[in-house]
């Protein structure tokens, strides 16, 4: 019996025993004080009755539960999660709900082994919520959440290297960070997609620090992702024609150590496009007028509801030299305005600056499997202006 098959059986029951009692909806709802259509809600599946209110239902009709479940017994589906696997050959298909959609994502060359793998990383990671009692309790909560979130998803490009990095980000990590059933239960109530807003824009920016941090280190740059006050410290000695607040400030990189270190740039970090640019481009232009790094770093999510949704992100195509520019404002805005001095996409869908096109800054298409990337060589060979 299907999860579908199941719920249907238990619908018509309602229907049944309501009927067998000879009571009409309206009455029904007349006497637990529900507003008009809620039985007819209830019993068609489009809205899914509480528990309490299946027992009083129930009762009215003179039924029990051992009389609604009769005839399912040991027949009963898996639990309905925000995101599930099912093996096809060698490949694992995803399912999940999207808009109005039973979405499906193919994930090419995985298992399902792999997939509870990582979302165990994301559960036991979150598990640690629920012995959280300290007095900075707000804070090491959310670093318990951005942690877990990041764990999980190096965890997915480690065992897919072949997959998109967006639509693992987008299609899974995500998902499964909204199942409540991932959360200790003390936070069953916690609004899951809100949270996930300000939970993913710290881990992405952890993300960025455990893939490249010992790379650029090796190159004499620093990192800097979460001390405030050093960013501040940086920040404060800038002649920048624009006001830079640290606590704005993504991603740091400096040179240099002690009284003679210096700023060389900040990194944006951004799941998608939609995500606080009002922000960064006038703070990306001070800085690329003054002279500094200040590249976008983005998994460029961009999909719309739909049975196999596609991750097409927002870059759009490019431009050939060739007929009409079709390019999109986004893109231009990297290539001919320099809002950014590059982007940088996790997103394989995105199509990066063709090599023969002159443009103010370039689009750039990685991933994960190696942090001696575009990425890095951009950031290196940028970084020798500031040593000379």
């Amino acid at each position: 019996m299907t999860q579908s098959d199941y719920l249907s059986h238990l619908f018509q029951r309602l229907h049944t025993f309501r009927q067998e009692a000879q009571l009409e909806p309206e009455q029904v709802e007349k006497d637990l004080v529900l507003g008009p259509g809620w039985i007819h809600a209830f019993e068609s599946g489009a809205t899914l009755p509480s528990l309490d209110m299946v027992v009083s239902m129930l009762s009215l009709y003179g039924k029990t539960l051992r009389d609604l479940a009769e005839g399912i017994e040991g027949n009963a589906p898996s639990v309905k999660r925000s995101i599930s696997p099912e093996e096809v050959g060698d490949n694992l298909v995803l399912h999940f709900p999207y808009g109005q959609h039973n979405a499906t994502y193919l994930l090419e060359g995985a298992t399902g082994e792999q997939f509870q793998e990582v979302i165990l990383t994301l559960r036991n990671g979150l598990a640690q919520l629920a012995n959280t009692r300290t007095e900075r309790q707000d804070e090491t909560i959310e670093t318990i959440k951005m942690e877990s979130v990041a764990n999980a998803f190096m965890k997915a490009v480690e065992l897919w290297p072949q997959a998109n990095p967006s639509d693992l980000w987008w299609f899974l990590v995500y998902r499964a960070y909204c199942d409540p059933y991932n959360h200790p239960a003390q936070y069953a109530r916690l609004d899951f997609a809100q949270s996930w807003k300000r939970t993913a824009g710290w881990a992405l920016e952890l993300v960025l620090e455990r893939q490249y941090g010992d790379t650029l280190a090796k190159q004499g740059i620093n990192v800097i992702r979460k001390n405030s006050e050093h960013k501040a410290r940086m920040l404060s000695g800038l002649n920048v024609a624009h006001r830079l607040e640290a606590d704005k400030v993504d991603i740091m990189l400096t040179v240099g150590d002690g009284a003679n270190e210096r700023m060389i740039g900040v990194v944006h970090v951004k799941a998608s496009f939609a995500e606080r640019r009002t922000d960064d481009v006038p703070m990306s232009q001070a800085l690329v007028d003054a002279g500094y790094l200040s590249p976008l770093w983005t998994m460029d999510c961009k999909s719309f509801p739909s049975p196999e949704p596609v991750n097409r992100g927002e870059l759009g195509e490019v431009f050939t030299g060739e007929g009409q520019d079709r390019r999109n404002a986004k893109r231009k805005d990297i290539e001919n305005d320099g809002f950014f001095s590059a982007c940088f996409s996790y997103n394989r869908s995105t199509r990066p600056t063709p090599p023969d096109i002159r443009a103010r800054a370039r689009i750039y298409s990685c991933d994960f499997t190696n942090p001696d990337d575009a990425f890095t060589r951009f950031v290196v060979a940028e970084s020798r202006r500031f040593r000379k």
